[in-house]
């Protein structure tokens, strides 16, 4: 590399020599050449795996909304990050109890700035996004995708809420013959050495990428701190759901709450009936996954329900928001699992839990 820098200084001193000779408006159009083949060359410039101690913003910086990744195989061990500011795509995995960084990528964002509302804005849309399908050629065509694509489901369960329309959003890459910082139509843009490097780390259906206006970072001991307020939440929501005290379990959710076959009200009824039947209920949540973006929240968990009645074992997902100073669920969905997570059924809206 330091070789390939040598050589691309040295022709670029014998070019500015050469302009000079042209005098007037000759220089100037040449000295504009040697600038944009310059830009290019880094550019094109080969991505760089730094040493272990240079991975983060700072060794004792954590990124803000990164709380918890899970270890069981029944998610994804990885979470992709994009810092629209810093124009970066960003890899971590957890390790043992904390969370470290593996490597980043430069990337590309939408032509236009800002998060995206609607279709063809040329916006990149910001929040929490799941890898969906792999593309590669034939299946699209390399001058504009690159060698690998991958979709996600923008517009997912809050964009949908709040209205947000248009759809394509992907990963992919492109040739290494296009300028990388052109502006896309709303896709996250890599090159094609890339976005090779990145699909060993993706899980389709599981994998998310969550995308910034720009990553804040905590101190090791704040992220913490946080991260113990997020599982005291949880454990208050399954000890108020243990209670069976039915009106405080239901100040965890938020008006516009929905499950599988229910709203809010119909819920409140299901609960009250459920208390009349049971005697005791108890629930354990174990490996859970935390994906938050600003008040954004999805928590995917593994759940074991029992009651005098029945038991089950499956996979849980929550999606809330933040009110106040807490959060509120605005969705639940379920579905049955092995207990290593493997899915064995669809969502289940009439099972009695």
């Amino acid at each position: 590399m330091v070789l390939r820098v040598l050589k691309t200084k040295i022709r670029t001193s014998l070019k500015v020599v050469l302009c000079r000779s042209l005098g007037g408006w000759g220089a100037f159009a040449c000295a504009i050449f040697i600038a944009a083949s310059v830009t290019f060359a880094q550019d094109l410039a080969p991505i760089q795996t730094p040493s272990p101690g240079a991975l983060d913003p700072a060794s004792d910086l954590w990124p803000a909304d990164l709380l918890q990744i899970s270890s069981t195989e029944a998610f994804s061990k990885h979470v992709l990050l994009v810092d629209k500011a810093q124009r970066k795509l960003l890899i971590f995995e957890r390790s043992g109890e904390s969370i470290h960084k593996i490597f980043d990528v430069s990337t590309d964002i939408g032509k236009n700035g800002g998060n995206k509302t609607r279709r063809d804005d040329q916006r990149t849309p910001e929040g929490i996004y799941i890898f969906q399908k792999k593309l590669t050629q034939p299946e699209i065509p390399f001058d504009q995708y690159g060698k690998i694509a991958f979709t996600t489901d923008y517009p997912n369960f809050f964009d949908r809420m709040e209205n947000k329309t248009g759809s394509g959003i992907w990963l992919h890459s492109i040739p290494e013959t296009v300028a990388l910082p052109r502006g896309s139509r709303g896709c996250v843009v890599v090159r094609n050495e890339g976005v090779e490097k990145l699909q060993s780390y993706i899980k389709l259906k599981e994998t998310p990428l969550i995308i910034y206006d720009k990553l804040d970072y905590l101190t090791k001991e704040e992220h913490n701190r946080r991260r113990v307020k997020m599982t005291e939440y949880l454990d208050s929501w399954v000890s108020a759901w243990q209670s069976m005290d039915v009106e405080k379990y239901l100040t965890y959710y938020d008006e516009k709450f929905t499950a599988p076959g229910f709203n809010l009200r119909s819920w409140k009824k299901h609960k009250e009936n459920l208390k009349n039947k049971y005697k005791y209920i108890k629930v354990t949540l174990s490996q859970p996954f935390v994906l938050l973006h600003r008040d954004q929240l999805i928590i995917k968990t593994l759940q074991k329900y029992e009651s005098n009645e029945h038991s089950d074992y499956g996979v849980k997902t929550i999606y809330a928001a933040k009110r106040g100073e807490g959060y509120k669920i605005l969705r639940e969905e379920w579905v049955p699992a092995q207990e290593d997570g493997t899915v064995v059924g669809v969502a289940d809206s009439s099972m009695p839990r």
